[in-house]
């Protein structure tokens, strides 16, 4: 059974435990009042200002609702859950797509360890297949936002090649800079991506150089926050080349969380401290992709692909994250 959350933390995790609770329900259904409800049997004692309940009670609603039609604006059709007209329940979408599988992969990794709606024992087993399937969610997402080709360089790679041979491959295809062709004197025999998972670009129409370039790092754990790409691009571009691209890349962070801004302004609206709270991201670990712009991502990858023209690894693998998300939505169905 999934826990209530105090209706103090914050909204992306009540809107989550909307989501899960669907996905937990046989019909496959669930109303947007009945966190209000499940909170008030959970509260000890009954507030003494009844109508001044009743407000809050109708703001906390509201503001989870926002949030649940904020996804399914910015994700589109693929979102796994359809909303009623009235705006008064949420259900489980009939077909899920592989976009949709994408979002509730990044879901369920959002409370494989966080104790606040997900149980221990309900928690899904976080192995390296998993991570590894959010490292395919991770490239596919940067060739939608690059509109190009995506390479999954992160280890292990799909093509178990060592990093100086996958390094000159990949800066082969992209056709700017120059790897060095041996290694170098004081480097690990054991290197294995430089902390580089992902390098997407988009092709010029020239061939030459001058694009959209990214270099970007995957972490499918909360330990996210200790990581960055920022760093270790400017090690990987003057370590290991030669010639360094020319084009100016741009460092991301592949998560599979919400954004959840600490500290509020109470003075300021959610979208300003929102906005602010991504200005901080950004500073730190480049472009941040987290379960919202992953999955739109995803399903811009998907029509990339579709084209025929450019190279987007891990797009196979698509399948399997499916297969995996219906495996663990039967737990919670048997819960």
């Amino acid at each position: 059974m999934l826990a209530i959350p105090d209706t103090t933390v914050h909204r992306t995790k009540l809107a989550d435990w909307l989501e899960l609770n669907a996905l937990s329900s046989p019909d496959g259904r669930i109303g947007f009042g009945t966190l209000v409800s499940a909170n008030d049997l959970a509260r000890e004692e009954q507030p003494e200002d009844i109508a001044e309940e009743d407000t809050s009670d109708e703001q906390f609603v509201l503001a989870v609702q926002s949030e649940i039609q904020w996804r399914h604006k910015l994700i589109g059709n693929d979102y796994p859950f359809q909303i009623d007209d009235n705006g008064q329940y949420m259900q489980v979408a009939a077909d899920i797509s592989n976009t949709g599988a994408a979002y509730l992969l990044c879901l369920f990794l959002s409370h494989a360890k966080d104790r606040t709606v997900v149980p221990r024992k309900l928690a899904p087993k976080i192995t390296n297949g998993v991570r590894d399937l959010f490292q395919a969610c991770a490239t596919v997402a940067a060739a939608g936002f690059v509109r190009g080709t995506a390479i999954s360089f992160g280890w292990p790679r799909p093509s178990r090649t060592n990093f100086l041979k996958a390094l000159h491959r990949v800066y082969k295809l992209f056709g700017d800079g120059k790897p060095v062709e041996r290694p170098r004197p004081a480097a690990s025999r054991a290197v294995k991506d430089d902390g580089i998972d992902v390098i997407a670009w988009r092709p010029s129409i020239d061939n030459l150089a001058g694009t959209q370039y990214l270099l970007g790092q995957v972490a499918s754990g909360e330990d996210w926050v200790d990581k960055s790409v920022v760093a270790d691009s400017k090690h990987f571009h003057q370590y290991w080349f030669e010639r360094q691209p020319g084009c100016q890349h741009q460092d991301a962070m592949f998560m599979p969380f919400c954004l959840e801004p600490p500290d509020a302004d109470p003075a300021a609206t959610y979208e300003e401290v929102l906005t602010d709270h991504m200005q901080s991201l950004g500073y730190r670990y480049g472009n941040v992709f987290y379960r919202y712009r992953i999955a739109k991502y995803v399903a811009d990858g998907i029509q990339v692909h579709s084209t025929g023209q450019y190279t987007i690894e891990r797009i196979k693998d698509l399948p399997k994250i499916a297969r995996w998300v219906k495996r663990y939505r039967r737990r919670l169905l048997a819960a």
